[in-house]
């Protein structure tokens, strides 16, 4: 197997473990922890919000983290350290250890989403780089379709099956990972001085167009990664094995969306392919809001499920406007501001949810979110 093709899995293996399984499985087993007493809904919105926030924080501290240790070493901590909250969710202690749990599992997710995008740029050639991309975002699909899939099975059992079955399927998940990085060579990459957020915005204004569609699009996204399934079973009143199928198809166009983004930038630019995305994802987002027919629902589903397109054509890109002093520096800011404005979309939807205890309000302020974004991108131009 060609060298670029087993990075490109191994980063795509700790995708599905941190990201597909870390943080999306939660969606799929937010109704049954509701029914069956375990959380409140107002509870399950923080704890969702706890994630979004790790990943800020892991995302953040990623380049100090890097200046101690190789990356292949963080990848496989991280791997490790997620499987094992994954398994310690299995122990009922409560809304506050759940809690911990989710908040250590986004910590890595946002380590594992540098260090890994890093890692295929410092290994991948530029040829093969956003075909090597695509697959470790494709991973991230995987994991949401598995979750969709099994879950509602697993919770046939009981809760503490659902999370251990979870776990067991990020062991097998972490051996794909450890099997793709093990043919690279544990050399430590130059560090290069990163560029604050300020200077960097300062620099050049194309960058604030960018990083404010980077903070809205995930900010818009938190309504259907929390709350998705849960719509769909108590609101709608589908049954869980009905959300959990619905949530399957999210994976599965979760891993068809990088590919028909690439389809799209080469039909297009990436200029405009990144604001066709943004006012298409805006749209299936906010329709919830209007119409609950079987329809639209697999229409948002489908759009949502997606969603991993738009960061491909956001990456390729940023990779068309920065230089290759700047790359780095520039990958990591929008990764923060994008790990910001899911942090900020992690406190708000809840708390929005406990007052007004209205989903559509959510999907409208979500939607918005988007379409002010494809604004932001349309206008983040040289």
């Amino acid at each position: 197997m060609k060298h670029w093709i087993r990075v490109g899995l191994g980063a795509a293996g700790a995708m599905f473990v941190a990201m597909g399984l870390g943080r999306f499985s939660f969606t799929a087993m937010v109704p049954a922890l509701i029914e069956t007493g375990h959380l409140t809904a107002n509870e399950a919105g923080w704890i969702g919000g706890a994630n979004l926030t790790g990943f800020l924080i892991g995302a953040y501290l990623s380049e100090k983290i890097r200046e101690r240790w190789f990356m292949l070493q963080i990848l496989r901590v991280c791997i490790i350290i997620s499987i094992i909250a994954l398994l310690a969710s299995a122990v009922s202690l409560g809304a506050l250890w759940l809690g911990l749990c989710r908040g250590v599992l986004g910590v890595t997710a946002g380590l594992i989403m540098v260090q890994g995008l890093s890692l295929v740029t410092a290994k991948v050639s530029e040829h093969q780089r956003p075909v090597a991309v695509a697959m470790m975002f494709s991973g991230v699909g995987l994991g949401i379709f598995l979750s969709g899939h099994i879950i509602p099975d697993l919770l046939n059992f009981n809760i503490t099956w659902a999370w251990l079955g979870i776990g067991v399927i990020a062991i097998i998940g972490s051996a794909v990972a450890f099997w793709g990085c093990y043919c690279i060579e544990p050399s430590k990459t130059q560090i290069v001085q990163a560029i604050g957020l300020r200077k960097l915005f300062r620099q050049d204004s194309v960058w604030i167009g960018l990083g404010a569609s980077y903070f809205l699009f995930s900010f818009g996204l938190t309504p259907h990664t929390l709350y998705w399934v849960d719509f769909l079973v108590r609101s709608v009143s589908i049954s869980i094995e009905a959300g959990g199928r619905h949530w399957g198809f999210v994976g599965i166009f979760a891993f068809i969306g990088p590919w028909a983004a690439v389809w799209l930038a080469y039909r297009t630019n990436t200029h405009y392919a990144l604001v066709i995305t943004f006012v298409i994802l805006g749209i299936g987002i906010a329709i919830p809001g209007f119409a609950t027919s079987p329809m639209v629902l697999w229409v948002s589903t489908i759009i949502f499920g997606a969603q991993p397109g738009l960061t491909t054509v956001a990456g390729a890109r940023v990779r068309d406007l920065a230089t290759a002093e700047t790359m780095p520096s520039v990958i990591r800011a929008m990764i923060i501001m994008s790990a910001i404005g899911a942090a900020a979309g992690g406190i708000i939807f809840p708390a929005l949810f406990a007052i007004s205890e209205q989903y559509s309000i959510l999907f409208f302020l979500a939607g918005g979110a988007m379409l002010v974004a494809a604004i932001c991108s349309l206008l983040a131009r040289r």
